[in-house]
């Protein structure tokens, strides 16, 4: 772990007005990933964009962290949806003759 690759969870707290008992909730649903280092808790910094949309449906949306999960999932299962007809797709265009 580069010091560059982390930020640590009380100064995105900090940085942004969140709580940090949000994020250690989103945390705890397995929603984002946290690092522990030195008896703290960091946060990659290729999950910032996800704390960044689930703050704005928690803070803004005024959405709890049940309903968070819930959505997540739901989205999770439209993309994986939306791969499956990608790829029947390109298997029906081949049997149609199809670039």
């Amino acid at each position: 772990m580069q010091p560059e690759d982390v930020i640590l969870v009380e100064e995105y707290c900090l940085n942004y007005a969140i709580e940090e008992t949000f994020v250690f909730s989103l945390e705890e649903y397995g929603l984002v990933e946290l690092v522990v280092a030195n008896d703290r808790k960091w946060i990659p910094l290729h999950q910032l964009q996800v704390i960044e949309k689930f703050s704005h449906f928690y803070y803004e949306l005024d959405i709890n962290v049940d309903g968070i999960d819930a959505i997540s999932h739901l989205l999770r299962k439209v993309e994986t949806m939306q791969e499956e007809i990608r790829l029947l797709k390109s298997r029906l265009n081949v049997y149609e003759g199809r670039p």
